[in-house]
């Protein structure tokens, strides 16, 4: 599926499909994204920034708000919620320098669950979000059998790079996806 007319956020983070992310707003151009946005219930999408801070990963994820509120420093706090993967077809920038982009949504895998060696990678997250259920949205429900969302909220948890976590987003296949995630964790266990 097509949507046009899709605006951009790039960040030096990432969020999967199904993850929550806190965001401060202050620039014009998307203190006015969020408007239009819960104006006319549609979202945006979230793309990494590469080094050149003026270029951008073309997979990212389309997100859409779940909360926002007044902070007290009087920034705009939101939280927004990842649907489906996209990668941009292509991207203008507008007079007032929000990005707006056609993208595509990418298609996910079917449900594929988590092979018994891999288990021992869901406990563990399970016992993280247990501990500090502020990693993940406390009242949102978990799925620690399904593989694409054990292997989603690792990556959006573990001190990866945000290129590995790139990476992992492009990656089409939930089990290669947890097996990569395996091997990053178990590398860091001989530290």
């Amino acid at each position: 599926m097509i949507k046009n007319d899709v605006p951009i956020f790039p960040l030096s983070s990432i969020t999967f499909p199904g993850g929550y992310m806190p965001l401060r707003i202050f620039e014009p151009r998307y203190l006015d994204m969020v408007k239009n946005c819960v104006k006319n219930n549609t979202g945006f999408g979230i793309s990494l920034t590469k080094i050149d801070r003026n270029q951008f990963y073309e997979v990212g994820t389309y997100c859409k708000i779940t909360d926002w509120e007044q902070m007290h420093d009087g920034l705009l706090g939101i939280t927004v919620r990842g649907k489906f993967r996209y990668k941009i077809i292509d991207s203008n920038v507008q007079s007032d320098d929000l990005i707006i982009a056609r993208i595509e949504q990418m298609e996910e895998p079917d449900y594929i669950g988590i092979p018994d060696e891999l288990m021992p990678y869901s406990d563990f997250l399970k016992n993280i979000l247990e501990q500090y259920p502020k990693f993940y949205h406390e009242d949102a429900p978990k799925y620690y059998t399904e593989s694409g969302w054990v292997g989603s909220r690792l990556a959006e948890i573990l001190p990866m790079s945000a290129k590995e976590k790139q990476v992992l987003l492009e990656t089409e296949d939930y089990l290669v996806r947890l097996y990569r995630i395996k091997d990053y964790i178990d590398s860091k266990k001989n530290i």
